[in-house]
């Protein structure tokens, strides 16, 4: 307790001691920072700057032994929304069930059943082990390229890029816009943004020994700091999350949870009647009926393959995007890119490079007696000096005019420099400065060309020729920014200096595909209406009907058909971008926002899916739920091609699980019920045995892309999978109530039929069962309007094997798999004639 309560004073000495009694504590200086063997040392003492977050699992014992269950599959994230516990104990029947019938088989001393669950068990966990594997390795790289956090720390007098792993106190770090503080320190000299101006909403005073802790985010300004505390040094009250929104379920795990708990639901109602029944009208005792009604226990089986076959799929998926340069975590995206109507680009470093190129030739000079290379010097005045350690690329490109850069501040003693937004982050900065030539006190402003016009106090006519230039500058692809000059009080607007921010290589290719694709692109940006409609112009398929932001919040709110039509939105504030995410919401669109700057933060957290390029800020990758690690936008496109793959993937496997399941308990309750014949708990065993072997064919199965948007309707899949179980019902119970009535093949044949004893009865339901129950999966598509097609090879190879082992079980007998007596080949081709037919029937109709 002492030591806390003197580790907690030596904190708030270095949170409210003076500066300098600060940095003597902490063994630093400001110009230099701390030695390499003195920051390792230290580094030994402390630890590494990691900070570990004990989760502690509230609930019960079937709480956390659940939630231990679905973390298996990553499925954690869905556990707190279902807060109802029905619902998550029937989604995990198919495995109570599963590992209860262990027991019974074991005790009913049947080798064969115990053999073939452990196997399906054994499978499942095994493909996931190593599904697992696979996909860390594989994302290992691209996680810590994209999302692993970084310092730019002083050394020895040298600034250098470090992994904020190792930061110890009395480091002195620099951070910027859209950095995130990777560790708790205090402010040394920061200069601050004029936000107030252009966004009234967010606005961050990070004055002089202001303190900022862990997982804060700067939202303006670039400064020094020094480091208080790390690590496990970093008190729990001043603790908070990186931020992240990953952390959610996709509509596919939603869908299947959905799915799983209406076959559980069928399989706990069928075990509880099952028993019911079985004591009423058959008069049993207790004692003896676990070892003879436990068939509809077994058919948990099947639907027990849904979170493993969804969590293989996604792990393909995910490592398809690895391929891609693509890190992700979650998979949110993965999930839910399928379903997404409209994607929205900030133009400015996402659809461009965003690296500006002056051309000398075309500066438009304003002022009298001023030539080009001293409104470009000027210009160099109003940037940041190349000795800061970030530069804004428009600084950095107007600098790269000078011969020198060190021109910039040749015979002058800088004052003051101001700083504010105008368009994207592209700053006006305006610098007070001393001309030591003559002794005078200047000023000057490089920004937008309205406002400096504005500031410079031109005429009408002055006004009306800057916007005459730069419309004709739109035209030729340039933008443009304008010099400012004071002199004694005396305003003056000095030039017009056109640029070029040209887009990236592949911005047309990924624009063309994604609107084949059938999406709809929207191009947001601060940029003017004239500049956007040339950007437009350029985007391949795109069109140029380009609405300045004024104009689309003028529009009514519910006129949908407006904002459908709308390939671009100009002159936006930041927080713009998000007011147009959430309308389209509202009209019920699924939005995708791929976003660069910090300010597109707000409308990538309003979005669906939110997307980083490569060289995002630090809190717009935290914020999205891909992130392009390679300075190419085509990967996009890709992306939502794996995920519409994935989407008609799972639906298929749905339908197929649904209809397997609903089949095998309507047979079940139907013959129990009218016929009172009971089935071997072996057929259960057995079809869920080959509905394994069928499942992991069609993860190999090349699945047709769906040109459209792709949602998963829960509703209509179940309801399309029970139609499916109800038809193949109806059929079995044909087939039985044919087999065990009539001998139609007596009067030509020799007694050849199949009617016969309940051991050949039994058989020929095997067979029946199994072939019908299976080919199913042939034929089941993800279509909007169509789910018939016909198979493909892998699937079509699996049903193949599996049903011609079946087949010879069923003609020739097997004690092992109690098919006690066989049918014959001719009796069973009748039945895969009988099959065909209905199969055929329902592709026909």
């Amino acid at each position: 307790m002492d030591m806390a309560s003197s580790d907690d004073m030596a904190m708030a000495d270095l949170e409210t001691g003076e500066e300098e009694e600060v940095l003597r504590r902490l063994g630093t200086a400001e110009e230099a920072g701390l030695t390499d063997n003195e920051a390792a040392r230290r580094l030994r003492l402390h630890g590494p700057n990691v900070v570990v977050l004990s989760h502690h699992h509230e609930g019960s014992m079937l709480q956390r032994f659940l939630m231990a269950l679905f973390s298996l599959w990553g499925w954690d994230h869905v556990f707190p929304k279902y807060n109802n516990m029905v619902r998550i104990i029937l989604n995990s029947m198919s495995w109570v069930t599963v590992l209860t019938t262990i027991a019974i088989t074991s005790a009913g001393q049947r080798p064969c059943e115990l053999a073939i669950v452990v196997f399906i068990v054994a499978t499942s966990l095994i493909a996931c082990f190593i599904a697992k594997l696979v996909l860390e390795y594989a994302k290992a790289p691209l996680e810590a390229k994209a999302h692993s956090p970084r310092a730019k720390v002083l050394r020895d007098g040298r600034w250098r890029d470090v992994h904020a792993a190792n930061l110890v106190p009395g480091d002195i770090i620099f951070l910027k816009v859209g950095d995130i503080v990777p560790a708790n320190a205090r402010v040394l000299r920061f200069q601050k943004i004029d936000t107030m101006t252009c966004w009234a909403k967010r606005s961050v005073d990070c004055a002089h020994d202001f303190l900022i802790y862990y997982a804060w985010t700067v939202s303006c300004g670039q400064g020094t700091a020094v480091v208080i505390a790390t690590g496990r040094g970093i008190p729990r009250s001043t603790l908070r999350l990186y931020p992240q929104r990953y952390a959610r379920p996709g509509q596919l795990k939603e869908g299947v949870m959905l799915a799983a708990c209406f076959c559980a639901s069928l399989v706990l109602v069928g075990t509880i009647a099952e028993i019911v029944l079985s004591f009423l009208l058959q008069k049993q005792n207790c004692t003896g009926m676990p070892l003879n009604a436990h068939f509809m226990p077994l058919i948990g089986g099947i639907p027990m393959a849904m979170p493993v076959f969804l969590y293989l799929a996604l792990a393909w998926g995910s490592v398809r995007l690895c391929f891609l340069g693509i890190a992700s975590r979650g998979t949110v995206a993965l999930e839910d890119l399928a379903s997404v109507d409209v994607i929205l680009f900030n133009m400015t470093g996402t659809l461009t490079c965003n690296q500006p190129c002056f051309v000398r030739d075309k500066i438009e000079m304003f002022a009298d007696g001023v030539s080009k290379d001293h409104a470009i010097i000027l210009a160099a005045r109003a940037s940041r000096s190349q000795h800061e350690l970030y530069i804004e690329p428009i600084d950095a490109a107007i600098l790269r005019l000078l011969d020198d850069p060190e021109q910039a501040r040749f015979g002058v003693q800088v004052l003051e420099h101001h700083a504010c937004f105008f368009v994207a982050l592209k700053l006006m900065f305006q610098t007070t400065y001393i001309d030591e030539g003559n002794g005078s006190k200047c000023c000057v402003f490089k920004g937008d060309p309205t406002k400096v016009a504005h500031q410079c106090g031109c005429s009408k006519e002055v006004k009306e020729k800057i916007s005459t230039l730069m419309d004709e500058l739109t035209l030729d692809g340039y933008q443009a920014i304008a010099v400012g000059h004071q002199v004694d009080s005396c305003w003056e607007f000095i030039a017009l200096m056109p640029y070029t921010d040209d887009l990236r290589s592949d911005s047309a290719d990924v624009v063309d595909s994604l609107i084949d694709l059938g999406l709809d692109i929207r191009v947001l940006t601060e940029s003017p209406l004239s500049t956007t409609k040339q950007v437009c112009g350029k985007l391949g398929k795109l069109g140029t009907n380009v609405v300045p932001a004024h104009s689309v919040f003028e529009l009514a709110r519910n006129n949908i058909e407006v904002h459908s039509n709308i390939n671009g939105i100009s002159d936006l504030f930041p927080e713009d971008k998000s007011d147009v995410v959430r309308r389209l919401r509202n009209f019920g669109c699924h939005c995708a926002m791929v976003g660069y700057e910090f300010l597109d933060h707000d409308a990538i957290g309003e979005s669906h899916i939110g997307i980083s390029v490569a060289d995002a800020t630090d809190y717009t990758k935290s914020e999205s739920d891909l992130v392009l690690t390679q300075h190419a936008l085509m990967p996009v496109s890709s992306a939502v091609q794996i995920s519409r793959k994935i989407c008609q993937m799972m639906r298929s496997f749905t339908i197929f699980t649904v209809s397997s399941t609903v089949h095998l308990f309507g047979v079940r309750a139907i013959l129990y019920l009218l016929w009172h014949f009971d089935l071997s708990s072996i057929l259960a065993f057995m079809i869920a045995a080959c509905n394994y072997c069928t499942s992991f064919a069609m993860l190999f199965e090349r699945v047709e892309l769906n040109k459209s948007p792709d949602r998963w309707r829960v509703q209509k899949i179940i309801t399309s999978g029970a139609a499916f179980g109800s038809y193949i019902v109806l059929t079995t119970a044909i087939f039985y109530w044919v087999a065990s009535t009539a001998n139609p093949f007596a009067c030509k044949f020799k007694p050849i039929s199949l009617m016969g004893s309940d051991e050949e009865i039994r058989a020929a339901l095997f067979l029946q069962m199994s072939t019908i129950n299976q080919a199913i999966a042939l034929f089941v598509h993800s279509d909007g309007c169509c789910i018939i097609r016909f198979p493909g090879p892998v699937v079509t190879f699996s049903f193949v094997v599996s049903q011609m082992v079946a087949t010879q079980k069923v003609v020739h007998g097997d004690l092992n798999y109690a098919l006690t007596k066989g049918i014959g080949c001719v009796r069973a081709g009748l039945i895969w004639l009988y099959n065909l037919v209905l199969l055929l029937t329902l592709v026909l109709v």
